[in-house]
């Protein structure tokens, strides 16, 4: 059985025919990834040189990683009750005039922490919502047919912005200064809005927008009981569920490896050589990349069912992580040999995890009902994002137990270890082994009792 979208291989007459507002809206996403990197690095450095306090500044980075989490599980209704590309412009705007208010309290070297922590705390909210947007708008973006394809080429947009943003980054911080690299965040972030504007210019409203019933109750009772359905729904939807679990797995590993587990070794074996850490992470995104276009894209696309491509994905990416932990155990000396074998090892593992997310999604925003789509994503997205705090404590935990190769070994196997179970489900295995023209509203179809409002119609 063949496991794609009825389609030829991407193609440029495919790209032209996703669409300018698809266009559109991956420019945004493009300009804001970049730009948010800058934005990142530049509060960093801000904070380091009036407090030199590496805590105060992880302070801010929780309170905005805290507040786009929590965002994701209770505002995922939003997107399911008003016109999604004009939700994904209002987050632009709000980030600009707070980054642009960010820029102006440096220029006027005013650093208040209480300010700067609640200016990040709301851009993590603004992230929070836009980011599930800006995954189940594609649907109201493309046909049907070109979903997949549509998820292939946002998922190479946001692999391009990982592998730039730190560099972009750096170069702006060293050659303009802490002002500057904020005063252009500033701008990028405001050509998102631009951009996203044209968007909803261009764009019809989607033919299976949600209705605006809900908007006529009271904003609290909308709240509660269109956030209560949505979690009701992702418990319901057994192999979303599932899918999220194993997600959380996967962001249980790799958020430790990168945040935690990469700069300790450095610091601690290779202190003068932290070049170390870009490579790596530089390598991901190309892997990432590399899974989104060309000859993996295709193989996965055409050769195999969704069911393979996903357990090879998730394997590929635990494989990648307990090789590198052995990799970074082993060589204890030689920090361009580790920096190689760092490198191939995550890039491999990012072809891996572009090969789980890009079906995944093109899945869920089919076989999810148009009134449940943005919650549904939402709700996986916040469960799979859980997993970043405690991910990052467990890898100081196993860094201090077991060191950091030893302990990025684990978290591999246990990468491998969730694989082996959701390999034997049988939800899973359904889903995902859909015919092409099975996929649109399945969930509706398959688990009735998760949409009881769509039953009621």
């Amino acid at each position: 059985m063949q496991d794609s979208i009825t389609t030829p291989p991407a193609t440029t007459m495919d790209e032209n025919r996703l669409g300018r507002a698809f266009h559109a809206v991956q420019g945004a996403a493009f300009l804001n990834g970049v730009g948010t990197r800058c934005g990142q690095l530049a509060v960093a450095w801000w904070s380091l040189d009036q407090t030199g306090s590496a805590a105060t500044f992880a302070a801010f980075v929780a309170a905005g990683s805290g507040a786009e989490i929590l965002a994701r599980g209770l505002l995922g209704w939003l997107g399911d009750t008003y016109r999604p590309d004009r939700l994904i412009a209002a987050c632009y705007l709000i980030s600009t005039l707070l980054i642009a208010g960010l820029t102006g309290l440096y220029a006027g070297d005013l650093y208040h922490p209480a300010a700067l922590a609640v200016g990040l705390a709301v851009i993590g909210v603004c992230n929070g919502v836009r980011e599930p947007l800006q995954t189940t708008v594609v649907r109201s973006l493309v046909p049907v047919p070109l979903v997949e394809t549509a998820m292939r080429r946002r998922g190479s947009v946001m692999a391009l912005a990982s592998v730039l943003g730190p560099i972009v980054a750096s170069v702006l911080l060293g050659f303009v200064g802490t002002g500057a690299t904020l005063a252009i965040n500033t701008a990028a972030v405001a050509g998102s809005f631009l951009l996203m504007t044209g968007a909803s210019a261009t764009a019809d409203a989607p033919d299976d927008a949600p209705g605006a019933e809900r908007t006529k109750q009271p904003p609290l009772s909308t709240w509660y009981r269109s956030t209560l359905d949505g979690w009701q729904a992702i418990y319901r939807i057994r192999s979303e569920f599932q899918l999220a679990m194993l997600a959380l797995a996967v962001n249980l590993a790799l958020f430790p490896v990168f945040a935690v587990l990469l700069p300790a070794l450095t610091r601690r074996s290779f202190p003068d050589d932290t070049w170390l850490i870009g490579v790596a992470e530089a390598a991901f995104g190309v892997g990432l990349l590399l899974g989104s276009t060309g000859p993996v894209a295709r193989r996965t696309r055409g050769r195999t069912t969704r069911f393979t491509t996903v357990m090879a994905g998730f394997t590929i990416t635990g494989l990648s992580i307990l090789a590198g932990g052995i990799a970074a155990a082993s060589i204890t000396d030689h920090p361009v040999v580790l920096a190689a074998a760092l490198a191939v090892s995550f890039l491999i593992g990012g072809v891996g995890l572009i090969m789980i997310t890009v079906t995944n999604s093109t899945v869920r925003v089919l076989a999810t009902p148009a009134g449940m789509r943005n919650r549904v994503t939402a709700s996986v997205a916040f469960l799979s994002g859980l997993a970043i705090p405690i991910g990052n404590l467990l890898g100081g935990f196993l860094a201090e137990h077991l060191g950091e190769g030893p302990g990025m070994a684990v978290l591999g196997a246990a990468i491998l270890a969730a694989t082996a179970v959701g390999a034997f489900s049988p939800d899973l295995r359904t889903v995902l082994t859909l015919p092409d023209d099975g996929i649109p509203d399945a969930y509706a179809r398959l688990y009735p009792h998760a949409f009881p409002q769509e039953e009621a119609l």
